[in-house]
């Protein structure tokens, strides 16, 4: 007989197949429904003033340069050339990335019908995620519902065993607050088929990375406050001079046909 790893316990729970009907699945559409709501509200509760027209300019320029510089090898390399020269180069093009008099970070605090957006957005947060927490403590409190098919150490108890005190639990078990919050993290796309409103998304995004200690959800560095557009036109200056063109669909029959390609092609052989 082997002696437990960490984070493993020497016998294995017997789950009843039916809580998946009553427990999994209701979790997930109750999850699903409670996410949509908070982004009809977010999107209800925004003003409905429209964009300045040069902050929207500057956003659209932002994102055709991102497209250059991850989409620019599927283009030729004289138009590749034309529009780099475009964003980056004044006497070849027009330097639209070089525009002088660009504003930076503007602070929230100066703006209070913002100041009053971000507060509704926590507002519909706060209330959402109190509702959800009340149905998991209400209906699931001290379930165990899935077990994770790979191995875990016993750091990650705390993590997905949440509302479970028990020291001797294999830690690949998920209980129910936890398996809430990790449907709650993962059906941001599934949500993006039932809603159109980007801006409710990015902001929930926002609100779930305060509350993580500032990292945004999915990983890199948090977000500044505000829209700092002379560091992003920087940013994004520095990132197309730095990249090299490299076509890819030089000879693409050949990579398509391989062994296949012809090597010489004949008036009779036609």
């Amino acid at each position: 007989m082997h002696a437990p790893t960490l984070g493993h316990s020497s016998q294995d729970l017997l789950l009843d197949p039916a809580i998946r009907n009553w427990g999994v699945l209701p979790i997930l559409v109750f999850v699903m429904c409670i996410n949509l709501l908070r982004a009809y509200l977010t999107h209800l509760g925004k003003s409905n003033k429209a964009p300045e027209l040069d902050d929207l300019r500057r956003r659209q320029t932002l994102a055709r340069a991102d497209r250059l510089r991850t989409k620019g090898n599927f283009i030729h390399q004289q138009g590749f050339n034309a529009r780099k020269a475009w964003f980056v180069d004044k006497e070849k093009g027009e330097g639209v990335l070089l525009e002088e008099g660009v504003p930076g970070a503007v602070n929230p605090m100066s703006n209070p019908m913002g100041m009053m957006e971000m507060v509704k957005g926590q507002a519909y947060f706060g209330m959402t995620q109190m509702g959800m927490m009340q149905f998991s403590e209400m209906f699931f409190s001290g379930f165990v519902l899935v077990k994770i098919p790979f191995a875990l150490t016993a750091s990650f108890k705390g993590m997905l065993q949440r509302g479970i005190e028990l020291s001797t639990l294999d830690a690949s078990y998920v209980s129910a607050t936890s398996w809430m919050f990790l449907v709650a993290f993962g059906v941001k796309d599934l949500q993006r088929l039932f809603t159109f409103d980007e801006e409710s998304l990015q902001e929930e995004a926002r609100v779930y990375g305060q509350q993580l200690g500032g990292v945004p959800v999915g990983g890199g560095p948090p977000a500044p406050m505000g829209f700092d557009c002379a560091k992003m036109f920087m940013a994004a200056k520095e990132g197309l001079e730095v990249v090299r063109h490299r076509f890819e669909l030089e000879e693409v029959e050949k990579r398509l046909l391989g062994d296949r390609y012809p090597a010489m092609l004949s008036a009779t052989g036609m």
